[in-house]
C-alpha cells in the first residue's frame, strides 16, 4: 500500500463499491469539514486497467471535493490516496465497511488486540484502516477508559451512543474517581446518581431521543475541577501544558523555512522516472509553500 497524490479527474466511482443511503445532512457536514480543514483521511483507490483510478473507499469525500472545485477550481488539484491492487478492491471495500460500522469501543478493542496479541504496529493499523495517527491514539484512550472500569467504562458506552464525542477520551482519562463523579454531577440533577443518569441517557437513545454534548462542553466541564479531581497534580498538569505549548512553538519555528525541502523535492520531481514519486514530490512541494 502506497500513499500517492491523484488528480480528481482521474478518479472513477463505481456503484458496486458505493455505500447506499447517505443522509443529506451528513454530506453537507462532510463538505463543510473538508472545505475548512482539508481532507483529513486519504481515500482508497486502485489503478484501472484502462487508466485512471477506481475509488474503493471515499466516494462521499470525492463528491464533496468535486463540489468545492466547482466553486474554486484551484483547490484540491490533487487528492491524497492509498493505492491498492485492483484485485483487492472488494476485499478492501468490505474491510472499510466493517471499520465504519464498528462502534468506538469495538474499534478500540480491535486496535489493542492487533497491537498486543498480533504485534502489529499502531502506525500500520492506522494505515490499514485508513485513519490518521491522531485518530488511532483516541482508540487507545478509549481502551484505557474501558480497562479502568466503573464510570470510566460507562463513559465509553455513552460515546458508543454519541451522547459524548469519542474524539477526546483523554479529557476523561485525566480524571480521578472523585473527579469523574464531580463531572457527572454537572450533567445530573441533585436527586439522581451518575449511574441512574447514565441508564436514563442510554434508554433515551433507544427511544430515539439522544441528547448530545459537544466536545467543547466536555472539555470545559472536565477541565475546571479542583486539583484532587485529577490523576496528576495541578503543577504537573501545568508543566505538561507548558511543554505542549513549547512543542507547538518549535514546530511553528521549524515550519518557517521549507526552502531546502522544496529544493530537494524539485530535484525528485524533475529527475525521477517513477510517476507516483514525481506526483508525490510535486504535491508535497505545493503543500510546503
Amino acid at each position: 500500500m502506497k500513499l500517492v497524490e491523484v488528480v480528481p479527474e482521474d478518479l472513477t466511482i463505481s456503484n458496486d463499491l458505493t455505500r447506499t443511503g447517505s443522509a443529506k445532512a451528513f454530506s453537507e457536514r462532510l463538505q463543510a469539514s473538508i472545505e475548512e480543514i482539508g481532507l483529513a483521511e486519504p481515500i482508497k483507490v486502485a489503478p484501472l486497467p484502462k487508466g485512471g483510478y477506481l475509488v474503493i473507499d471515499g466516494g462521499l469525500r470525492l463528491q464533496a471535493i468535486r463540489a468545492l472545485r466547482k466553486a474554486d477550481p484551484t483547490r484540491f488539484r490533487t487528492i491524497p490516496a492509498y493505492l491498492y491492487d485492483y484485485e483487492q478492491r472488494f476485499e478492501i471495500r468490505y474491510q472499510s465497511d466493517i471499520y465504519q460500522d464498528l462502534l468506538p469501543s469495538q474499534l478500540a478493542q480491535l486496535v489493542e488486540h492487533l497491537h498486543e496479541a498480533e504485534h502489529v504496529k499502531k502506525v500500520d493499523i492506522a494505515r490499514y484502516i485508513g485513519v490518521s495517527p491522531a485518530t488511532l491514539r483516541n482508540y487507545t484512550g478509549l481502551a484505557r477508559l474501558m480497562q479502568r472500569g466503573g464510570l470510566f467504562a460507562q463513559v465509553v458506552s455513552l460515546m458508543d451512543t454519541e451522547v459524548f464525542p469519542s474524539s477526546n477520551p483523554f479529557a476523561w482519562l485525566r480524571l480521578s474517581a472523585k473527579g469523574i463523579r464531580k463531572v457527572f454531577e454537572v450533567f445530573t440533577s441533585k436527586s439522581e446518581s451518575a449511574e441512574i443518569w447514565i441508564e436514563a441517557s442510554l434508554h433515551r437513545v433507544k427511544q430515539g431521543r439522544t441528547v448530545r454534548y459537544p466536545a467543547d462542553v466536555v472539555e470545559s466541564v472536565t477541565g475546571n475541577l479542583p486539583d484532587d479531581c485529577y490523576q496528576s497534580s495541578g503543577e504537573e498538569r501545568s508543566v505538561k501544558k507548558v511543554l505542549g505549548l513549547q512543542r507547538t512553538k518549535r514546530m511553528k519555528k521549524r515550519a518557517i523555512d521549507f526552502a531546502p525541502a522544496r529544493k530537494h523535492l524539485k530535484v525528485v520531481s524533475s529527475r525521477s522516472k517513477d510517476p507516483v514519486l514525481q506526483r508525490a514530490a510535486k504535491s508535497l512541494t505545493e503543500y510546503l509553500k
